[in-house]
């Protein structure tokens, strides 16, 4: 039996409890009134800002306007840079973990834990393999090779993280058969799966599984934790946001959580006190995204800003993501874009017909839209709407 806390027991909340039960009400109440013409590509946006923000807190700052500058350029055969190969394929597999949804018994399984990670890894170049030290240096083994990261493997040798020293590589298999175990969320009910989901987070990170990588994978896996615990609008909001928004703050808690039970301080090998700390934060950062993000897409807000946008460019006021000059984009273009956000998906003619204009009017419009990436629109088929890279910042500010 591994001697460990695995997650507080509600009444060790407090008033927290209350704030589990506000968390649980915001996110369906966002949840449902985000318009499902909408939900795809907000779902997409904060797929980008989770590469973002994940990516950032280990050391790679690489904005995302590079990311969507690189889906942009279609045309071209460039490599992208390493640092955006980087977010590119933390992306891909965001979307494949979304795309395979796991049932809520599989989450914590060692299989899929390992398969994040190895998807992650697989494919990248040797350079991101190699495993550097607290100084930034490649680090070598006792003959002086490199030591590399083995995709979806467990790390084979002792490390040392800061201050913190993880269980030995030969624990690490009876570690993660006890993760696997007690984090399972078919034997977790009511408000305890999000004390379990700080609790996972921190003794992942705790257990430090993988030679590198740790983070990335564990903020994936607490996702997908998130995602089955209940919360029906989760990847609409992001904690992992919130962890990059104050890195120090997110490191803080978790090495306070690290800290060894010295004695009174409940009854595993680690703090209480620390978890208890660590669950608070946890719950107070999920709160403050669910809020921002309800704020962000609240409809009313939203069309004046998406009004705001197309007059302005409807007057040639506003520049490109790259500090170019957009060209003019007529202002039939926001009723069109309206239209689509509030019905969904519709027929060329039908967006004639709600407009009263005639299809060759509208031609030249539905074919700039597409160019800029603010609808998809296949030949006979119906016209969906999308979010244009170059209105991104303006339609969600603050969004990075």
């Amino acid at each position: 039996m591994i001697p460990i806390i695995p997650y507080l027991q509600l009444d060790s909340l407090g008033e927290y409890q209350d704030k589990i039960v506000d968390l649980y009400r915001a996110d369906s109440a966002l949840n449902q009134t985000i318009p499902a013409s909408i939900r795809k590509s907000t779902e997409w946006l904060l797929r980008l800002v989770n590469c973002y923000y994940s990516n950032k807190i280990e050391g790679n700052p690489t904005h995302p306007k590079e990311l969507l500058r690189t889906q942009e350029q279609t045309s071209t055969t460039s490599s992208p840079s390493a640092p955006v190969l980087e977010l590119l394929k933390h992306l891909e597999v965001q979307i494949n973990s979304k795309k395979g949804l796991v049932d809520k018994g599989r989450v914590t399984s060692q299989e899929y834990i390992k398969g994040l990670h190895r998807d992650f890894y697989s494919g990248l170049p040797e350079e991101y393999l190699r495993v550097k030290d607290s100084e930034g240096k490649i680090a070598c083994d006792e003959s002086g090779g490199e030591i590399l990261v083995v995709p979806g493997e467990y790390r084979t040798r002792d490390v040392q993280v800061g201050m913190h020293i993880p269980p030995s590589s030969g624990e690490l298999a009876r570690y993660m058969s006890w993760v696997e175990d007690v984090y399972k969320l078919d034997k977790i009910f009511g408000l305890s799966p999000v004390a379990a989901a700080a609790g996972l987070h921190h003794r992942l990170a705790w257990v430090h599984p993988f030679q590198d990588g740790n983070g990335r994978t564990i903020r994936l896996i607490t996702d997908c934790y998130m995602r089955n615990a209940g919360f029906g609008g989760y990847g609409l909001w992001s904690i992992t946001r919130g962890f990059g928004r104050n890195t120090e703050a997110y490191y803080k808690a978790l090495s306070a959580a690290d800290k060894s039970n010295s004695g009174s301080d409940g009854r595993g090998i680690l703090s209480e006190k620390g978890l208890v700390n660590f669950t608070k934060y946890f719950i107070d950062t999920a709160l403050d995204q669910v809020n921002f993000f309800t704020e962000l897409l609240e409809p009313r807000k939203l069309g004046v800003r998406i009004d705001y946008y197309f007059e302005l460019r409807a007057k040639g006021g506003l520049p490109g993501s790259n500090g170019e000059e957009l060209p003019l984009l007529k202002i039939t273009a926001r009723d069109i874009y309206r239209l689509l956000l509030e019905k969904g998906s519709m027929s060329r003619s039908s967006i004639c017909q709600h407009l009263a204009k005639g299809e060759q009017t509208l031609r030249p419009i539905f074919k700039q839209m597409e160019k800029e990436g603010f609808i998809n629109a296949p030949p006979k088929q119906d016209v969906t709407l999308l979010l244009s890279a170059a209105s991104v910042e303006f339609l969600f500010p603050h969004i990075w």
